[in-house]
């Protein structure tokens, strides 16, 4: 009798120390992923922070801008143009609004591109941005126009601001660099395959899984990507598949598509229909179809 009550005292042991165990590994994993989800969160605030102490840069060197262009006039109405010390105040005056107005210019080009590459846009940041330019804009025209006047009247050497004219023929090109970074930004790609066909292309796990969800968000290095359609997620919001037994792999949240069978044969799904593009393509930009 007191062999078997010490079996089972033994045993009640050995189960409390796998328990306790057990229990110590699921905090530890508990404790890493809000670590993980703590980084993340981190490194968005950091991002937003950037962005914003960048706005207010953009903000502060348009204000001196305007500052300095009400100097100018100052000058030129309380004095004679022609005096010497009023040219050299004027030329010193332009020549550091030129400076200005060339660092703002490269500060809002940096800014629209890294809005627009952002993967969950705001459009009332964006709107701010836009008006930003526009403001800038306004300025280089105001200001090239000035100058063209002191020029004239010979109070400022020709080309003493070349950045002014510089900025204004470079609005084309920063144009085509932001639709450049948002032509990028929006880029997606779908496969439609076999589970077989996208197991042998290193795609999708033997387990079902798909390789890279959760871990990247842009190029996936460990996954084979030369069976992937691109596509603008912006303008594309269906699919085409016409297969059976049709399963979505990888992570899109569930209301934000909907697969559609073919109205002759309910057993074919015809294609998948993106109901909700920004939270269809908020996880992944991949999208992964497994058919019969």
């Amino acid at each position: 009798m007191k062999k078997i009550l010490l079996s089972f005292g033994l045993a009640a042991t050995v189960l409390a120390f796998a328990s306790c165990n057990q229990q110590k590994e699921q905090l530890a994993t508990a404790q890493l992923q809000n670590d993980s989800l703590q980084s993340v969160i981190a490194a968005k605030d950091a991002e937003i922070d950037g962005l914003f102490t960048m706005l207010n840069e953009i903000e502060d060197n348009l204000s001196m801008i305007s500052s300095k262009y009400s100097t100018v006039q100052e000058l030129r109405r309380n004095s004679t143009e022609g005096s010497y010390n009023v040219k050299n105040a004027i030329s010193d005056q332009m020549s550091s609004i030129d400076n200005i107005m060339a660092g703002n210019k490269k500060k809002i080009s940096e800014l629209s591109a890294r809005v627009a590459s952002l993967n969950n846009k705001n459009a009332e940041l964006q709107a701010y941005v836009t008006r930003l330019e526009e403001r800038a804009a306004q300025q280089e025209s105001q200001i090239a126009e000035l100058l063209t006047e002191l020029e004239n009247n010979k109070v400022v050497i020709k080309g003493l601001n070349k950045n002014i004219s510089d900025l204004t023929a470079s609005n084309q090109e920063k144009d085509l660099y932001i639709a450049e970074q948002t032509a990028n930004a929006n880029k997606a790609y779908f496969v439609v395959g076999t589970f077989d066909e996208l197991n042998e292309a290193g795609i999708v796990a033997k387990s079902g899984g798909f390789i890279g969800i959760g871990r990247r968000q842009g190029t996936v290095a460990d996954m084979n990507t030369e069976l992937f359609t691109e596509i603008d997620r912006t303008k594309v919001t269906t699919i085409a598949i016409n297969k059976k037994k049709v399963q979505v792999i990888s992570k899109h949240p569930s209301g934000s598509y909907e697969l559609v069978m073919d109205e002759n044969d309910e057993s074919v799904c015809a294609f998948l229909r993106i109901l909700n593009p920004s939270q269809f393509w908020k996880q992944t930009q991949y999208l992964v179809i497994s058919t019969k």
